[in-house]
């Protein structure tokens, strides 16, 4: 009995753990036409229309919850992990694909 109620204990455990909203994150990759502070929003033109998720010529994501790394500046290339949160493109990552050789590990 121990046994069969610590097997239902660990699997109602993994179910509440693993199971999140569903939602899967995307990538988008493209060179930054602009990065407002002030709004905390960050433009990228699409360089790459035939592999990045989101149809048009630019993309403009939230980075009020982003973990950004090198501060992207007009004409760097630019990594972003985001989620679609309806009409809002929330960044969780921004990477500057530009200037990560630059930087020494």
């Amino acid at each position: 009995m121990k046994t069969l109620l610590s097997c239902c204990l660990m699997l109602l455990l993994l179910v509440a753990c693993g199971c999140g909203n569903g939602e899967r994150g995307q990538v988008y990759q493209g060179v930054c036409v602009r990065m407002d502070a002030a709004t905390k929003t960050l433009e990228l033109s699409n360089t790459e229309p035939e592999l990045n998720p989101i149809p048009g010529g630019t993309a403009l994501f939230d980075l009020s919850r982003a973990s950004v790394g090198l501060l992207p500046e007009p004409g760097d290339e630019i990594r972003v992990a985001f989620t679609s949160d309806g009409s809002t493109l929330v960044a969780h990552k921004v990477m500057n694909v530009s200037k990560q050789s630059l930087r020494e590990k």
